[in-house]
């Protein structure tokens, strides 16, 4: 292990000397610069979920969020020149062995992909082609376009305009959501999925290696939501990377809905810091949900393990008008005394607020 560190800091030092050079590199050639490269066939693209909002007019503005990238070819030896996993790998005592199996390999691809920066696409829309704004150093591209078609509550499918010769299917997905309704926004680890957030070993062995399941009774109940007519919004604290692995189980348990994760460098940040808490994070994100939807009416999901009730009291504090129910659910290890929800939630109406262990109905009723 010693030997990989030396390595690892040597790998480091050529990186963060390549960056230097990285601006002068990118004076040489200013038209790229300026205009962005197209899309090249060895390239892929990954589109999140959004939500779209509809003005007084009619017309529908509409979130696109994309990630361009390349997989590494080479992962098992990029492991060792990327930190964070260099330290995960480190305080996991993972062996070689272990590296080398396919879901280890399959989940820490998406930790080390090549993101492709200064990259444009085009999506058409209603016979008109909208150019995207160049992607960031995390290869990550996010814009709005504006559509006066569309039903609400239809998921739109938005076609990417491929460059010629390239015959790939990509497109962005939203949901027109209307200006008045019913909002779900649930947290995902441990109040959808089993994560052991608190135990930051156990969670990141469960990021890893373990299977991914729904939490029980969770997705019969969302379902009743949906049948109630509620949009959803999810929200994590984890990593964007993270999206590929979580969508199998979103599709296969819980309704569709827009997603909200984090940005995360593993070059330059650790897994475990970068897993601690979100509570911060959490309120911008709730807020920005709240304040594109303010005639809705909201179902905040969350779990006791870390920071929800806290997020969730402080959001009701905001919203007092927009807050339907807050739903904690009680997860095993974590402080459910009650005088820590008396205490969050002590000027919030007790019809507002329940903690429960089994999801049901009642959970609806005031």
């Amino acid at each position: 292990m010693l030997d990989m560190k030396k390595t690892l800091t040597a790998k480091l030092t050529l990186i963060k000397r390549l960056l230097k050079i990285g601006p002068g590199l990118l004076m040489a050639a200013p038209s790229l610069v300026l205009h962005g490269s197209p899309l090249k066939t060895d390239e892929d693209i990954i589109f999140f979920p959004t939500s779209a909002t509809q003005n007084q007019d009619g017309v529908w503005k509409i979130p696109v969020h994309v990630w361009l990238y390349e997989l590494d070819k080479n992962s098992i030896i990029r492991m060792l020149s990327v930190e964070a996993v260099a330290e995960l790998l480190e305080y996991m005592d993972v062996t070689e062995e272990q590296t080398k199996l396919p879901v280890f390999k399959e989940r820490i691809k998406w930790f080390l992909v090549d993101n492709e920066s200064n990259k444009r696409i085009n999506i058409k829309l209603d016979n008109q082609i909208h150019t995207s704004p160049r992607s960031g150093l995390n290869g990550h591209s996010l814009f709005d376009i504006s559509s006066k078609s569309g039903n609400t509550g239809d998921w739109v499918k938005i076609p990417v305009h491929m460059p010629e010769g390239d015959e790939r299917t990509f497109y962005a997905e939203t949901q027109l959501i209307p200006r008045q309704g019913l909002s779900v926004i649930s947290d995902i680890d441990d109040t959808l999925k089993p994560s052991n957030v608190l135990d930051k070993k156990a969670l990141i062995q469960s990021v890893f290696f373990k299977d991914y399941h729904a939490v029980e009774g969770m997705p019969a109940f969302f379902q009743h939501l949906s049948n109630e007519g509620a949009y959803f919004h999810y929200l994590s604290s984890s990593p964007w990377q993270m999206y590929p692995l979580l969508k199998p189980l979103l599709d296969q348990y819980y309704p569709k809905g827009s997603l909200n994760l984090r940005n995360f460098n593993p070059t330059n940040r650790s897994f475990f810091k970068f897993f601690g808490s979100s509570e911060v994070y959490k309120i911008s994100k709730t807020m920005n949900i709240i304040d594109r939807y303010p005639e809705h009416q909201f179902i905040l999901i969350g779990d006791s393990g870390e920071k929800d009730p806290e997020v969730y009291a402080r959001i009701y504090r905001e919203y007092p008008h927009n807050i339907k129910h807050i739903l904690i659910r009680a997860v095993e290890g974590s402080n459910l005394h009650t005088s820590r929800f008396e205490e969050v939630f002590r000027d919030i109406p007790k019809g507002k607020w329940k903690v429960f262990s089994e999801p049901s109905h009642s959970l609806l009723e005031e």
